[in-house]
């Protein structure tokens, strides 16, 4: 009994002194760092968010997948129980359902909705004793255009009028299409010079853009249009705008450049450029083409075309084959921007619903509500326009173009079926 006693006695001495020599071996630990990541959802692989990095949402909507959080100790280790604040710090949208600690596997921040207008949200992640980690996304519309530009230097003018178009765009197309793997996906087959193949998620449509010398003012003003299109639906994927500088500089002197340089991404979007393969057209190459799509025609009657518009548009019949069949036609329409002609200077080239709606005729959600002031003219008005350009006055000039039709379809695994070579 007396020796059991002793070792009993010893074990409490040895808890003891555990307490107050080594009181700090029982203290919770303490956060050392924190880290953000997101898991693909393809490969099911979690990534660490680095400073510089900016992910990628819709406005309005929720960011996915979700960025979670850890926190470590000085050892790497997660820690769980530790108290954390999660706030949006910019962007104006909101973030709901956050998490009042860590975990003990990376923790969710919650649900973070973006603000309605596009450009950079932020939202901070904030631990006692450590550095708040800030996460952005960027908001964009619901259609996304991936300008890319390559070639020369373009112009800081040039730039612009092609981002005004892509702003235009996205704000007609309302709905997202589907993303789409490439995999080493040659575009120097597409005209895009010097550039190696690519791999990625393409997300809605990526548009390759330069302006270099071509053959001088007044010749041809370059070409445009779709290069790869989606297996299902047929919409464009991936596409290029290239352009002649002189004819890029005589167009930004006398006011026109922000019209033709919509005029041609429209071309990549599909105007024109998707219509035969989807049937869109009637009579193609005789002098009653005609497009029937529903959307297309409402818009021309809702302008007061009913009477040239009697269930269809009428085509372009004239000029060269980047002309005829792929634009309205110019002696009805006039002034509307997707005519093969562009007006005089100073004269606006509306784009009319009936555009918009050929568009949405195609496959895509439009809002029609975007578009300009436009009527379709009287034959008394067209007439009045002939004689005064018969005179020399206020003539409009043949957009000078070749449209591109696509080379390749790719399906939504990434694999590409090669198309004829058509071009127009």
């Amino acid at each position: 009994m007396k020796q059991m006693h002793l070792r009993s006695l010893a074990a409490v001495v040895a808890v003891v002194t555990g307490v107050a020599c080594g009181g700090d071996s029982t203290a919770p630990p303490k956060a050392a760092s924190l880290t953000v990541s997101v898991k693909d959802t393809t490969s099911g692989i979690s990534h660490v968010v680095a400073a510089t990095d900016s992910l990628k949402g819709t406005v309005s909507l929720a960011v996915l997948p979700t960025p979670t959080f850890t926190v470590l100790d000085d050892k790497g280790n997660a820690i769980s129980g530790v108290p954390v604040t999660v706030t949006v710090t910019g962007g104006g949208g909101q973030v709901t359902n956050t998490p009042k600690s860590s975990g003990s596997s990376p923790t969710s921040v919650g649900t973070w909705v973006l603000g309605s207008v596009p450009g950079t949200n932020s939202l901070t992640i904030s631990v006692a004793g450590v550095a708040p980690v800030v996460v952005t996304a960027i908001a964009r519309r619901p259609f996304f255009v991936d300008l890319r530009f390559f070639g020369p230097p373009i112009d800081a003018s040039f730039q612009a009028a092609f981002t005004a178009a892509k702003a235009r765009v996205e704000q007609m197309i309302t709905a997202d299409v589907p993303d789409t793997p490439v995999t080493a996906l040659d575009i120097v087959a597409c005209g895009v010079t010097g550039a190696a193949p690519i791999t990625e998620l393409v997300d809605d449509l990526i548009i390759y853009a330069v302006v270099d010398s071509i053959d001088g003012p007044g010749k041809i003003l370059g070409s445009s249009g779709p290069c790869y299109q989606r297996t299902i639906g047929g919409l464009p994927l991936l596409g290029v705008m290239h352009f002649d500088v002189a004819d890029f500089l005589n167009l930004r002197n006398d006011g026109r450049l922000n019209d033709v340089v919509l005029h041609e991404m429209l071309h990549v979007v599909g105007f024109g450029t998707m219509w035969l393969s989807k049937g869109q057209v009637s009579g193609a190459g005789t002098p009653s083409s005609a497009f029937i799509g529903a959307q297309a025609t409402a818009g021309c009657v809702a302008a007061g075309g009913s009477a040239v518009c009697v269930g269809s548009v009428p085509l372009e019949t004239t000029g060269g084959q980047g002309t005829r069949d792929v634009h309205w036609r110019e002696t009805t329409f006039r002034t509307e921007l997707m005519t093969g002609f562009v007006s005089a200077a100073g004269v606006p080239n509306p784009l009319s619903r009936m555009s918009i709606g050929s568009l949405g005729d195609i496959g895509y959600t439009v809002n029609t509500a975007v578009a300009d002031a436009y009527t379709v003219p009287s034959p008394a008005a067209i007439a009045f326009a002939l004689i005064r350009e018969a005179q020399g006055i206020g003539a409009p000039f043949e957009i000078n173009e070749v449209v591109q039709q696509p080379i390749g379809s790719i399906d939504p695994k990434g694999r590409v079926t090669p198309l004829s070579a058509r071009r127009q």
